[in-house]
């Protein structure tokens, strides 16, 4: 996939959502873990606003900082992030394999786990603007497609919505392994991608 086919409108507006949920979390938000990278978008985004970035990946290639395969027995740095991020990648990995890999990730980090997760529905967006100074507002209607057992994407296990997969299945994967769900958002302008802002119990 071409880089320009990657990056379109909502992508995008998933990589602002990404940043604008770091910096939500403070300023005792210091050093933090990517794990997953296609690019080095995310990664600048943040050291332009002083953040410590590490990167994770599978993918030799991609020259990551740190080599991670969440599909084996992987091992991270204890107690050096205060936040791990995962965007659209716990769906490459089984679902049986989904609680595990969070466990070990809640373990690794100080603080916060952030992940986004691919929901797939069909949905109505709307958006209203007016000539007045303000933000926009939205209108988000959807549907999880409940009816399909497919993923949108060829290399994912599973997605959210689809049969099997609902989304109180995955709440509940969350909460087992101990995790407080700070947060749960969808960007309406990109409703397929959705993000948890989760908290380790102390």
């Amino acid at each position: 996939m071409m880089a320009e086919e990657y990056l379109t409108r909502e992508r995008l507006s998933s990589y602002y959502n990404q940043v604008r949920i770091i910096k939500s979390l403070g300023k005792q938000v210091e050093n933090i873990l990517e794990i997953g990278i296609y690019n080095s978008l995310f990664t600048e985004m943040l050291k332009i606003n002083n953040y410590k970035i590490t990167t994770a990946d599978v993918n030799p290639e991609l020259k990551p900082d740190l080599i991670v395969d969440l599909e084996t027995d992987f091992s991270l740095p204890q107690d050096k992030f205060e936040v791990i991020v995962l965007f659209q990648v716990l769906e490459h990995i089984p679902y049986q394999k989904f609680e595990s890999t969070l466990k070990k990730l809640a373990e690794a980090t100080k603080k916060y786990l952030v992940i986004s997760l691919p929901y797939q529905t069909t949905f109505l967006s709307m958006r209203f603007k007016f000539n007045t100074p303000g933000r926009a507002r939205y209108l988000l209607l959807q549907v999880p497609n409940f009816w399909s057992s497919t993923p949108l994407c060829e290399q994912h296990y599973w997605e959210i919505g689809i049969k099997e997969y609902p989304l109180k299945r995955i709440v509940k994967s969350i909460k087992n392994v101990g995790l407080i769900i700070k947060r749960e958002y969808q960007d309406p302008n990109n409703p397929y991608h959705y993000f948890f802002v989760l908290e380790k119990e102390t």
